[in-house]
């Protein structure tokens, strides 16, 4: 069989060439069950142009030149709703704004903390117990929920993947739709590339790639705004010289709102699969997820929504355990 081959050129200078390969399910629990990963870097960015006005997106937001894209989804909870909230992949448990609780009329239970785990630190949480909780075709009973004062973008809380097996969540950055449906074994039409994953902590999407030659492991992660990179991973780099920019300071902030120093670095190539994204603004550090992932002393990587905003769709597939993936 032919391999065939997208290139695409987006927003932000990145260019991606797409195709595939295979991969194998390991699944185990962390030692902190909860992992909603929304990360925000800060970075300095050069002065831009005034952006021209776009339509503002209510599900499917793109990545753009002016910010980073968002994938929400309408929850209806306790028959109330529908709740928009934000799609997370990186998360295996939802969270709920206390503003969101309280139309909901429910008081969280201070005295019945969670630890909550982002990507830059911990904290205890108070939760909620909700009757019902469906969107899509994911419903569940009885559900346990964390309450935090606010998440990013103005959402009403955090959609984990809890639920999600054998799930199929499409996104189309084009035309603001998501779709949350029971999996039929879909393949990937002759539009999409696929990138196969394995599935960590119940529903972590792993995959296996290279940046710069070096072997790496690649969380695809919605619920983070950025791109990052372990020390594992920056080190190998050095080492080998295959960093060619300088770096320049940032900062990430994640759910937790603890913030952690790292270094911006323009890289040049990474590959998932026959995926290849290039020119890409990693940023390297010891960030506190990828020790909660294990994933501390091995290069990995995460792969946010700076990345996967600028495609046309994007389709996670639990049951075949995929990533599909459409250029615009």
């Amino acid at each position: 069989m032919t391999r065939r081959k997208w290139i695409c050129t987006c927003w932000l200078s990145a260019a991606v060439a797409l195709n595939a390969t295979a991969a194998t399910e390991r699944d185990s629990d962390p030692a902190e069950t909860m992992v909603p990963a929304s990360a925000v870097a800060r970075v300095p960015t050069p002065s831009t142009t005034p952006a021209v006005a776009q339509p503002e997106h209510l599900f499917a937001s793109p990545t753009r030149a002016d910010r980073i894209g968002r994938v929400m989804a309408p929850v209806m909870i306790n028959g109330r709703g529908p709740f928009r909230m934000i799609v997370d992949t990186g998360a295996n448990q939802s969270v709920l704004t206390h503003s969101a609780a309280a139309l909901l009329g429910l008081t969280p239970a201070e005295d019945d903390g969670v630890k909550l785990t982002g990507v830059t630190g911990s904290q205890i949480v108070p939760t909620i117990t909700v009757d019902s909780f469906e969107t899509g075709s994911v419903s569940q009973r009885n559900l346990r929920v964390a309450v935090m004062h606010s998440v990013s973008g103005g959402a009403e809380g955090i959609l984990g993947m809890q639920g999600f097996a054998g799930k199929r969540i499409t996104v189309d950055f084009v035309n603001d739709r998501i779709q949350i449906a029971d999996s039929r074994g879909q393949r990937a039409s002759r539009n999409f590339a696929v990138i196969p994953v394995t599935i960590r902590f119940g529903r972590l999407l792993l995959a296996e790639g290279r940046v710069g030659g070096v072997r790496v492991h690649a969380v695809i992660d919605t619920g983070a705004e950025r791109t990052l990179g372990n020390r594992a991973l920056r080190d190998a780099l050095v080492r080998l010289k295959r960093l060619p920019a300088p770096p320049t300071a940032a900062g990430v902030i994640g759910l937790t709102e603890v913030e952690q120093r790292g270094e911006a670095i323009w890289t040049r190539r990474i590959s998932l699969g026959d995926v290849d994204i290039t020119d890409v603004d990693v940023i390297y550090g010891d960030i506190h997820v990828f020790k909660v992932w294990n994933l501390e002393d091995e290069p990995a990587l995460l792969v946010g929504m700076d990345v996967l905003g600028m495609l046309h769709t994007l389709v996670v597939d639990y049951r075949i355990k995929e990533v599909q993936i459409r250029p615009r």
